[in-house]
């Protein structure tokens, strides 16, 4: 039996390893939870959790195959009214030994808190990098008309994180 989708709760440790070898071997569409502050601080976070692996692997092959491994980072926050909301949508837009680069699509406003105690806000759209749109297009899936997607890397919202 083989499985088209891994669904992980929450990786803490050395598991880590064993998932993301899984998400770089045909296992496109699998999730699992990670607790940070940001989109940056996960891919730290698993970097670091996967060198808790039993097996010796460099800090160089861990960073090559998260890059391989990951696409999307949704960044959820609880706010001071406590909810929990979607904050960020950050897709991982780097390759192998290059330093992660990430490209934040949607971003969440808030506005300060609201008479009726809680956040409010509104999401901000960016475009998509182009290697996504291509993805999205050989699945034969549309790009939703908030994104569109970036003629030049100029357009995009990148940051980079080490």
């Amino acid at each position: 039996m083989r499985p088209d989708r891994i669904v992980v709760g929450e990786v803490r440790g050395g598991e880590s390893l064993d998932m993301l070898q899984a998400m770089s071997t045909g296992h496109d569409g699998s999730l699992a939870t990670v607790h940070a502050n940001s989109a940056e601080d996960a891919l730290m976070r698993l970097q670091t959790l996967a060198s808790m692996s039993d097996v010796e692997i460099p800090f160089v092959a861990l960073h090559d195959q998260i890059n391989s491994a990951v696409d999307v980072i949704v960044q959820l926050t609880r706010f001071a009214d406590g909810t929990r909301r979607v904050t960020e949508i950050a897709l991982l837009d780097s390759h192998g030994g290059e330093p992660y680069r990430l490209a934040t699509v949607a971003r969440f406003d808030a506005r300060p808190m609201g008479a009726d105690g809680r956040i409010h806000g509104a999401f901000a759209y960016h475009p998509l990098p182009r290697r996504t749109a291509d993805r999205l297009y050989m699945a034969s899936q549309p790009i939703p008309q908030a994104f569109g997607v970036a003629r030049t890397l100029d357009e995009l919202t990148t940051r980079e994180a080490r």
